[in-house]
């Protein structure tokens, strides 16, 4: 059976309608359900082939646990890539270079500027990526990429340090300057090497979200 643009659109209805809500999951389950309608079809009835095909591979009727498995392992996925940027920064002499020059000249100025001063640095820099953050949030609205789930752990995982270690400085506040000078050294090193990782990865999922794009419009 000779699939057309049209049939493919109604497959595509079908499963956001049945539960698979993210339009990246849908395009892998149409092209899997388009190659076994044109591998198996016994006849020339699409909507009867469809059902059965759906049938065959498990996708008939409510959908919701398949969606719902999906952007679990897409969420596994996506963890393991971050995870693995943290080692990647490691293996490139600049970065560990500029990581380590930057956090010699934070100790020097920390030492010259008064412990307030000192808190209000740190503040900025931790919240300085921010605008990173703010410019590929707009520039997605822009591209009207639609409902994706690998832009949804993108964006998650370019935010996870932020999530992650804003309130550590809170718990800490009756400690001793040292003690909080410290905690702070440390948070703006794990800060900066998370959104690193968070930021590539993110890169990454735009040019796979285009990619996959271009096939769905072709």
């Amino acid at each position: 059976m000779e699939i057309t643009k049209e049939q493919i659109q109604y497959i595509d209805n079908r499963l956001k309608k049945e539960g698979i809500k993210y339009w990246d999951i849908r395009i892998e389950m149409v092209d899997h359900v388009v190659s076994d309608l044109e591998k198996n079809a016994k006849t020339s009835d699409f909507k009867i082939e469809l059902d059965v095909t759906l049938k065959r591979i498990g996708w008939s009727g409510n959908l919701s646990d398949i969606n719902r498995e999906s952007w679990q392992n897409v969420n596994r996925y996506y963890r393991k890539m971050y995870h693995k940027g943290f080692v990647h920064f490691f293996k490139k002499f600049k970065n560990v270079s500029i990581f380590a020059t930057s956090l010699l000249v934070f100790y020097v100025v920390s030492e010259m500027i008064s412990f307030k001063a000192f808190k209000n640095l740190s503040f900025t820099l931790f919240v300085a990526p921010m605008l990173f953050v703010l410019i590929e949030f707009v520039k997605s609205l822009f591209k009207k990429y639609g409902r994706s789930v690998n832009l949804d752990y993108g964006f998650m995982y370019l935010l996870m340090s932020f999530l992650i270690l804003n309130a550590f400085p809170h718990f800490f506040i009756d400690q001793t300057e040292t003690v909080q000078k410290i905690v702070w050294f440390v948070i703006l090193s794990v800060h900066f090497i998370a959104f690193y990782s968070g930021y590539h990865l993110y890169k990454k999922t735009i040019l796979k979200v285009e990619e996959m794009r271009k096939q769905l419009l072709s």
